[in-house]
């Protein structure tokens, strides 16, 4: 219950803050929601932003332990690339969106249900990514993941 009780708190809390960190790049641009970014990260992770990406997805995924974390980090990280896109800055935006798509199948390899939002993001960077770029764990583990993805999330 209590396990339970924590996921749903990290859920709102992500969605909140999540929302505020759309809001602020709208209105303030990339820069500065990249500081909401690490404090969300922190705040909600217990760990700096840098840090989590920073090591391979698959470490993290162990260090931060649940799926549901794991998710959270790949949206920010998702987000992140969004902002160096709108910077010009492709080249970044694309590491940091094939970590983001490495950080989902980590989560879905550790149980994680992709669902709703979650599912947009990581169809959105399934179409951005080649697989080819992927190591070969991860091209395996994104072909396992065509099949059970909603088609309609």
């Amino acid at each position: 219950m209590i396990r339970k009780d924590y996921l749903e708190r990290l859920i709102e809390q992500f969605a909140a803050a999540f929302a505020a960190l759309l809001k602020k790049r709208r209105e303030q641009g990339p820069e500065a929601a990249q500081q909401l970014l690490r404090d969300t990260a922190l705040d909600l992770l217990g760990m700096e932003y840098s840090a989590l990406t920073l090591a391979d997805a698959a470490s993290t995924a162990k260090l931060l332990g649940h799926p549901r974390r794991v998710i959270c980090l790949a949206r920010l990280v998702a987000e992140e690339g969004e902002g160096f896109q709108e910077q010009g800055d492709g080249t970044r935006a694309a590491l940091r969106w094939g970590l983001a798509l490495e950080l989902f199948l980590e989560a879905r390899e550790l149980g994680g249900q992709l669902e709703g939002e979650d599912a947009q993001v990581f169809k959105a960077l399934k179409a951005r990514i080649e697989p080819s770029l992927l190591s070969e764990r991860y091209q395996q583990a994104l072909a396992r993941a065509q099949d059970d993805i909603p088609a309609d999330s």
